[in-house]
């Protein structure tokens, strides 16, 4: 680590950009480094602990993935050594999720005819196909994709998502098979039904989610869903109730290989679903990242996380498994056990491994109903409305999106929905660009400084507490947005619109001041909407000086001409010199330029 001498005498760790053996390989940079004697007894230990929570878990997930349960536990080892070897976090956790496994289900059950052992393969396959998406998206830099991710949208679809698998685990809970449909379909055919429900499978499924409550809540340093397992299996083992059970896991390690029997066509169709699946997990691992990076201080890239979420996922792929992501509740497992490196992961999967070798046959006695609780309790924390509720008091548009995406995922599915969803995030970006915040500014009198005290943001407006009043004779402007063809005419219009509430109010301004230091860019057509206001201005003996010009805009409003028509004596550094100009006595003389605020 970099240090530096401070004045005091001290020295001070300094930031330092992670070498190209980091970006590419993170394995090959830390692992020769790696104090055995140090760290291999805490990572050890949270490999355990989150072994205890990773394999029910998996199972679980295996089963809203409409594929046989050990199909979960083949996709973690290589996967969570992929992950180790590529990922920037030094903690995340790399398997199966409850978000991934819905659209795999989704993906799966579309192409698969309802064959059990095609959907084995194709659920193989997704894995593989969304590896490529995510290497072919870190190779090509794509990582500023993200930044297109609506959060209100994925707020709505993840809230959506979870509330669909837990419906969806109904049928297990209750022992009833549930109809086909959307999942208020499921949730009708679930309670019509009540009068055949298996009621012992409906005891100990609802005893086992009291179970894993309780001991997350007084015991939480205890394996809560290890520990329903284990005695949900034993009373099975000895009292044989009547109740449907996991389907026996084979003993041994699966087979290394690309899938068989895909066709061509099949393959370009995973390939759709692959990119989505691949949206859908990264959002949720990168959510997991960066919440697990904010107490390791990890230096995350988006580009190196899509390279390393795609090795995972084709180890899991070849392994024979499900598509898999970061979870955020397995990592946070992990740090709490002590848990302080990616050998964590290393040593995650060598004992699921070893699970599969040994231990694969104890499932047998594993009850279904439990199964399903156990993905019950791992998807209610995501089902909680919190993030909805949140918006409806922040930003009502953000919310109708968000509202919208969760509607579509319970009335229709995850697919539609996300399609949908995307759509509207680009329909958003362009709304957002087109209608801007604005706001009018005033003054302070006992500073001197300049606050808004209107504002509007889109098509709401309101005022705020600030005191700071209005400058008589001038009207000062921001907009909150790069000047280009999408807002060009919103610009223009809002401040005639401006003019012409004070000529009916009787207080036309002699001056209208636009600050531009949210103005980062002009285009073209934003220059010819600055020129056109002016010559709008004009026609009513109003002024306009601009305030704050950024370089890069006031070199286009050179070549444009907006510099020329207006003056240069019109460009002011701040909006204070522009105020104090715009308000000096009728002499001629105009306040000096400076640079302070």
């Amino acid at each position: 680590m970099t240090t530096q001498t401070t004045t005091a005498g001290q020295s001070r760790p300094m930031p330092q950009a992670p070498s190209t053996l980091e970006r590419w390989f993170p394995i090959g940079a830390w692992l020769p480094k790696y104090e055995w004697g140090k760290f291999l007894t805490a990572d050890l230990i949270a490999a355990v602990s989150v072994a205890a929570l990773l394999i029910p878990e998996s199972m679980g997930y295996a089963t809203v993935a409409g594929v046989p349960v050990q199909i979960g536990l083949y996709a973690a080892p290589l996967a969570l050594i992929g992950y180790a070897m590529f990922g920037g976090s030094k903690l995340l956790v790399f398997a199966a999720a409850g978000s991934v496994a819905a659209v795999s289900a989704s993906v799966v059950g579309n192409l698969s005819g309802g064959d059990q052992s095609t959907a084995v393969a194709l659920a193989a396959a997704l894995a593989l196909v969304t590896g490529v998406v995510f290497v072919f998206a870190g190779l090509a830099r794509l990582g500023w994709i993200t930044n297109f991710m609506s959060k209100a949208i994925m707020a709505g679809f993840i809230l959506g998502m979870s509330i669909q698998i837990i419906v969806g685990q109904f049928g297990k809970l209750f022992g009833v098979t549930l109809a086909d449909g959307n999942t208020f379909e499921k949730l009708w055919s679930a309670i019509s039904q009540i009068g055949d429900w298996n009621w012992t499978a409906t005891v100990i499924g609802v005893g086992a989610l009291l179970l894993i409550v309780a001991i997350q809540r007084f015991i939480p340093k205890l394996p809560a869903a290890l520990t329903a397992v284990v005695i949900s299996s034993v009373i099975v083992a000895v009292a044989g109730p009547n109740i449907d059970l996991v389907a026996e896991i084979p003993k041994g390690l699966p087979s290394f290989g690309i899938p068989s029997g895909i066709d061509g066509s099949t393959w370009l169709s995973l390939l759709a679903g692959g990119a989505v699946v691949a949206l859908v997990g990264f959002s949720e691992g990168w959510g997991a990242s960066a919440n697990i990076s904010r107490k390791t201080h990890d230096q995350l890239d988006t580009n190196q996380e899509f390279r390393a979420y795609g090795v995972g996922n084709i180890g899991a792929g070849l392994l024979g498994g499900m598509v898999v992501t970061g979870s955020l509740s397995k990592s946070s497992s992990a740090m709490a056990a002590g848990g302080r490196t990616q050998m964590t992961n290393i040593f995650l999967a060598g004992i699921l491994l070893l699970t599969l070798l040994f231990l694969a046959p104890l499932f047998q006695w594993l009850p279904e109903t439990v199964l399903a609780v156990i993905v019950i309790n791992a998807m209610s924390g995501s089902a909680n409305p919190r993030k909805l509720k949140l918006l409806w008091h922040i930003d009502r548009p953000d919310f109708a999106l968000g509202f919208i995406t969760f509607f579509l995922v319970l009335a229709l599915d995850l697919l539609p929905a996300m399609i949908v969803g995307i759509v509207l995030s680009v329909i958003y970006v362009i709304y957002r660009m087109s209608f801007p915040g604005r706001s009018i500014l005033g003054r302070v009198a006992d500073t001197g400084d300049f606050e808004s005290i209107a504002w509007q943001y889109g098509q709401r407006s309101g005022t705020t507490d600030s005191k700071a009043e209005p400058v008589p004779g001038v009207i000062m402007f921001r907009f909150a947005a790069p000047l280009i063809f999408s807002n060009a005419e919103s610009f223009k219009n809002g401040l005639e619109q401006l003019l012409i509430k004070a000529g009916a109010e009787g207080e036309l301004p002699n001056t209208v001041v636009v600050d531009c230091e949210e103005l980062m860019y002009v285009d073209d057509t934003g220059a010819s909407a600055i020129k056109d206001f002016f010559n709008y201005a004009q026609r009513y003996e109003v002024e306009l000086s601009l305030a704050r010009v950024h370089s890069g805009a006031h070199k286009l409003l050179e070549l444009t001409g907006v510099i020329d028509e207006i003056g240069e004596a019109r460009i002011y550094d701040t909006v204070r010199h522009a105020v104090d100009a715009a308000t000096a006595p009728a002499t001629g003389m105009q306040a000096e330029k400076g640079t302070d605020a």
